[in-house]
């Protein structure tokens, strides 16, 4: 994902206490598999399931107990769709009372004024909503319900007005790429502070079956919003893509430019426990109880270095190139999902004959 930001909020935090502690610092938790919507393009491929499995309110008190301990400074809540998880005013509290910064992502359905409010008090400070077109039939197509654009758009400017940091989210497909200004546009609007794009990634779940809607070049379409947004008073951006901004000059401030998740800074934890290397890549690494004797720090530090050895191994078409060292041979899913290339890099395309980059 790559953020844009306009205005800097508390989600830095993670950054500083990363680059100070260069340890697990961001995890996001499923607090739910239930979601009352059903995106085409999501992992989870829920289906329009509201029955299932939640996480017990005991055992995420648990876990953020665990993960205040060792350190973690940003919670971000997640599913399935967290507003329906029936403790979701209870776990904003807790995450707060404990000391973190409390987000959540949420398709915005049920984000009433007087809910976000309620949620701001309770310790609540950013929500990430998705945005996939300024076309509602399109929107409502993509999300997999009607009424969820209307409801999106009204989370935005419910969380702006409650003190909220609003930021839009969108996954870029095919059916979307060429409104992705627009997008911008609209969702700057509403008040959101930071606009966010997620490539399609082609994991477990629904994506697998509709690789088609692939956004046709992911990276040079980053490029053209960075152009896009610096015309619009862009004050910085926040990148956990491997390829971006990979040896581009910006004239603003990035955060990230790499794999947070294998430079160990974040890591998601499902409704069991299992901590995984990234959202979209859904074999486990750890289950997080496993780490009640040795903490979760080093815990995490040795699942992932395993991890890495097993799985992340650079391809050999990304031996010689200037650049391997950062990007690591980019997205793990997309690789797995391009017979070990990652398909959205130039240079990959080519087999690195021509390196077209040249300096960091």
């Amino acid at each position: 994902m790559v953020t844009f930001n306009w205005e800097e909020g508390d989600a830095n935090e993670k950054v500083k206490n990363f680059k100070r502690k260069k340890a697990l610092s961001w995890v996001v938790i499923e607090l739910t598999e239930a979601c009352n919507l059903n995106c085409i393009w999501c992992y989870a491929n829920s289906g329009n399931v509201i029955k299932g499995r939640y996480m017990p309110l005991e055992k995420l008190e648990s876990i953020l107990k665990m993960l205040a301990d060792a350190g973690v400074r940003q919670i971000t809540y997640s599913g399935g769709e967290p507003t329906i998880y029936p403790y979701i005013k209870e776990a904003v509290k807790l995450a707060k009372d404990l000391g973190f910064v409390v987000h959540m992502n949420t398709n915005g359905f049920l984000f009433t004024k007087s809910f976000a409010k309620e949620l701001r008090k309770l310790g609540l400070s950013q929500i990430q909503t998705n945005i996939d077109s300024i076309d509602p039939k399109r929107h409502n197509y993509i999300r997999g319900r009607e009424g969820s654009f209307e409801r999106a758009v009204k989370a935005l400017r419910n969380a702006d007005r409650a003190g909220i940091t609003a930021v839009s989210q969108t996954v870029l497909t095919r059916l979307n790429e060429n409104e992705i200004f627009s997008i911008f546009v609209l969702s700057r609007s509403l008040g959101a502070k930071r606009c966010r794009v997620w490539d399609m990634t082609l994991s477990e779940g629904a994506g697998k079956s509709i690789a088609k809607i692939a956004p046709t070049d992911y990276i040079k379409t980053l490029e053209k919003l960075y152009e896009f947004a610096l015309e619009r008073g862009l004050k910085s951006i926040e990148s956990g893509e491997p390829l971006f901004p990979l040896g581009r000059n910006l004239s603003v401030p990035v955060l990230g430019g790499f794999c947070i998740s294998y430079f160990g800074a974040y890591t998601t934890i499902s409704v069991e426990g299992n901590a995984f290397y990234c959202a979209a890549y859904r074999k486990p690494m750890y289950n997080i109880f496993e780490g009640k004797g040795i903490g979760i720090d080093e815990l995490h530090r040795q699942k992932l270095l395993n991890f890495i050895s097993k799985n992340l191994r650079i391809p050999d078409t990304c031996h010689g190139c200037e650049f391997s060292r950062i990007c690591r041979g980019g997205c793990i899913v997309r690789r797995e999902a391009n017979k070990g290339v990652d398909g959205a890099c130039s240079l990959g395309k080519t087999h690195l004959e021509k390196p077209i980059l040249s300096t960091l």
